[in-house]
């Protein structure tokens, strides 16, 4: 079932690329591995412009009221501060804060890592097959 074995393969991915923070429980205000993810995608892309709730949503696939959710505990955490733009104040920009900056620098070393582990023995056509597949499948469960 492909279903079930994209499931496993997710599982073992987030247990790997933030392994340290399965490990070490010792303050509830460590980030997820889903916060980590945000945290990584925001630090990646904010260099390209602002980062709203809605390009979270569409990246991860996650519904409006998940993503409402982690933003709330991630402002919790002092890991994002949301500003509200002057134009639309319902639209707010995420800022991420020098702790969560530091979980970022962090990250990178790890996910680069894991980027390798997974790319192992793949060739680039291999690769490149592979993401036009998944990208089919989101499309079919997208149109579903």
């Amino acid at each position: 079932m492909i279903g079930m074995e994209i499931v496993k393969v997710a599982n073992t991915l987030r247990r790997i690329a933030f392994q340290e923070g399965y490990s070490d429980k010792s303050t509830k205000d460590n980030p997820t591995s889903l916060q980590q993810w945000l945290l990584s995608y925001i630090w990646n892309h904010q260099s390209a412009g602002d980062v709203f709730q809605k390009d979270l949503e569409d990246a991860f696939k996650v519904r409006r009221s998940t993503a409402t959710e982690v933003l709330k505990a991630m402002e919790r955490k002092n890991l994002i501060i949301r500003i509200p733009l002057a134009e639309d104040k319902r639209k707010k920009k995420i800022i991420l804060t020098e702790s969560a900056i530091e979980v970022c620098k962090a990250n990178q070393a790890r996910i680069i890592k894991t980027e390798q582990q997974i790319e192992k023995g793949l060739t680039k056509k291999e690769i490149k097959t592979f993401l036009h597949i998944l990208d089919k499948i989101q499309d079919n469960l997208d149109n579903e």
